[in-house]
């Protein structure tokens, strides 16, 4: 499918999801006025139709028509999920605002559900049919490698591993004396293969002894109209994110390390859900952070609140709050604690149990040291240890740290294992989105009471 087919696609996609929405909606109402007798007023209607235009936008947030059309079925299901239950929220904020009628509920209720169904059972048509044509090669994208390198072999290899992506590689263009798989012919029958085959593009992977050929591959692609994409030979392996090219001038650089929350608009929003959601859990959580308080004061003495040195974005230090669960000792900031640490007061065992302690960190989010999902703070000495033994550890201080991130939802803190938490922590870096930090955020509460820790000196 070609760039304008699929931004017809996508455009046609959001009109039937936006069709289904005020459907949905006026359906729901309609059965609420059978029910409970209230009329549908133009006020009313009003706010139905800016509701469903607001879901549609909700969906572009959640990259639900991106051109990338490589996410398993499951993925997509459960970001739909995500997204009609954030609508179903703020569906419900506008109707405590602007509406106040709690027979209006149940029909919010029914039309969530209703477009849900329709829109999981789309995803599902949709995806299986397409998957099918590509399978059975009804519907596939047809490459030539042009280039004899390891990278060409492994590139023809996951194209006919995952037949439902799309690709048919055709064959390989090499030198007379390269022995590759299903040979097409030599570089001076390019020009004529590609003419005979009509590809959607070429893959160039020349290996280190071919590549004074690039020129002239290069001049015969523009010739003949076809696109060409390059894969770095040498290099690719090291490509561990999304790379981005940038152009300095005339000169174009390949970051190698490229995350979404480089891009300014992404961090802008990830900031201002850090706002919205740490003000809105200070209000619901002030009364257990006040009885926190009077319970750690008449526990043990010394302060209510404790403060220590962690280490933040880009390896500068900020200090993280949190409920003093210990009585005051002198390795507060050297060691980690254990399950049966003698540290620990009573009620400080009880906190940490429920999380209850890290509700302070909350102050941190809000004044912005810290965000709600990210890789967990770690102690200045730690890191300086960690950073010489694991690699790519100092990729975690690429972004802001978190009160939960997704090392945590796999249960991977305390007494576990470091480089997986490190792995996990840039999976979460490099596939950042809203959805990601929401499916984070509804997860945690139901991991929160597996808190192993252990000691460290």
């Amino acid at each position: 499918m070609g760039q304008n087919e699929k931004t017809i696609s996508h455009f046609f996609s959001a009109i039937f999801d936006l069709v289904v929405n005020i459907a949905s909606i006026f359906g729901a109402l309609l059965i609420a006025y059978a029910i409970y007798g209230n009329p549908i007023t133009v006020p009313i209607s009003v706010i139905a139709v800016v509701i469903a235009i607001s879901t549609v936008l909700i969906y572009f947030m959640f990259d639900f028509y991106s051109t990338k059309e490589f996410s398993p079925l499951h993925r997509r299901l459960l970001k739909i999920l995500v997204a009609q239950t954030l609508i179903a929220v703020v569906v419900l904020i506008c109707l405590l605002i602007f509406v106040g009628e709690n027979s209006y509920y149940i029909a919010e209720l029914i039309a969530v559900g209703i477009s849900t169904t329709a829109l999981a059972l789309k995803k599902i048509v949709t995806t299986k049919f397409v998957h099918m044509l590509r399978i059975k090669r009804h519907r596939v994208k047809k490459v030539i490698i042009v280039g004899s390198s390891k990278a060409g072999e492994d590139y023809a290899r996951e194209a006919n591993d995952n037949k439902h992506l799309g690709y048919m590689v055709l064959g390989t263009i090499a030198s007379p004396r390269a022995q590759v798989k299903n040979k097409l012919g030599t570089y001076m029958e390019l020009e004529e293969i590609i003419k005979k085959e009509h590809p959607y593009e070429i893959v160039i992977a020349l290996s280190s002894r071919e590549e004074h050929n690039l020129q002239k591959i290069m001049e015969i692609a523009d010739r003949c109209g076809v696109k060409a994409v390059i894969i770095p030979t040498a290099t690719y392996k090291y490509f561990k994110a999304k790379c981005q090219v940038d152009m300095i001038g005339n000169i174009p650089v390949i970051n190698t390390r490229a995350v979404p929350l480089d891009n300014t608009v992404n961090a802008m929003l990830k900031r201002t859900m850090d706002i919205i959601i740490s003000l809105i859990m200070i209000i619901v959580t002030l009364p257990i952070m006040v009885l926190a308080f009077i319970g750690v004061k008449l526990s043990s003495k010394g302060p209510a609140i404790f403060k220590q040195k962690r280490v933040g974005r880009y390896g500068e230090e900020f200090t993280m709050y949190k409920f003093r669960s210990m009585r005051v000792n002198e390795m507060s900031d050297s060691a980690w604690t254990t399950n049966e640490d003698k540290r620990k007061t009573k009620f400080g065992t009880f906190l940490r149990k429920t999380g209850i302690d890290e509700l302070p960190q909350l102050f941190n989010v809000l004044f912005g040291s810290m965000s709600i999902v990210g890789p967990r703070p770690e102690l200045p000495k730690f890191v300086d240890i960690y950073s010489k033994t694991i690699p790519l550890y100092n990729v975690k201080h690429q972004v802001k740290p978190g009160i939960t991130g997704l090392a945590q939802i796999y249960g991977f803190r305390g007494d576990t294992s470091i480089e997986r938490r490190i792995e996990l922590d840039i999976k979460y870096i490099e596939n950042w989105s809203v959805y990601n930090d929401l499916k984070i955020i509804l997860t945690t509460p139901f991991k929160m009471f597996n808190r192993n820790e252990k000691y460290v000196k």
